[in-house]
């Protein structure tokens, strides 16, 4: 709530809310004081996730760049530099700015003890204590819990293309899975050029500064 002071949630997910991360130095700065929360989830999850969100399961990359250059997500030389990188798929993308934005945070979290990181499998092993610690973070208060929890049953994106009825008859009708090339690639990427460490079948991230894992 930047209005009142009181808490500022920088969330993470491809495409949608990344830009968020990009701001975080600079509303620190504008507003001290204001309370952060990293939001992540297990690489291959979240990437499955997304890709049946956006029904991009079998997409050629040259259709992906068109849509993208379209909607102004990036431009000629963005693409360009992102081919030198070896982006070359919808999947590589999709990974690769991913990877763009949690290195913000990382580096951010560097000289900041204040900033705390949740993880999506932390919420569903442990929702309640997730939620209570969540909400005592960005100073709204635990004594909420019963009322958020109560709320998350409740379909947030009901009226838009993304709601779970709308997602739900997506996802049967598009396979998605992640490029054995791509995953490759990324594991790759995440250590040379994001540091960032990666664990299991799922690729978790296990280096997230600040974490709270409560499982």
């Amino acid at each position: 709530d930047i209005a009142t002071n009181k808490a500022v949630v920088s969330t993470q997910s491809t495409g949608i809310h990344s830009f968020l991360m990009h701001i975080l130095p600079l509303i620190h700065k504008a507003l001290p004081g204001v309370r952060e929360a990293f939001m992540y989830r297990s690489l291959k999850p979240m990437f499955i996730s997304a890709k049946r969100a956006f029904n991009l399961g079998g997409t050629p990359f040259c259709i992906f760049k068109r849509f993208a250059l379209s909607v102004g997500f990036t431009t000629n030389e963005g693409f360009a530099a992102l081919e030198r990188e070896g982006v070359d798929s919808v999947d590589k993308y999709m990974l690769y700015n991913y990877f763009h934005d949690t290195r913000v945070y990382l580096d951010e979290a560097i000289t900041r003890s204040d900033l705390v990181a949740y993880s999506y499998e932390s919420l569903i092993a442990n929702p309640g204590d997730f939620v209570a610690h969540f909400l005592d973070q960005i100073g709204v208060g635990s004594e909420l819990t019963d009322l958020a929890l109560t709320a998350m049953n409740e379909d947030s994106q009901k009226n838009s293309w993304l709601s779970k009825k709308d997602v739900n008859e997506r996802v049967k009708k598009v396979e998605v899975t992640l490029e054995k090339e791509a995953e490759e690639f990324v594991k790759r990427l995440a250590g040379e050029k994001f540091g960032i460490e990666l664990e299991g079948d799922k690729l978790e991230m296990i280096n997230i500064a600040n974490q709270w894992n409560k499982n």
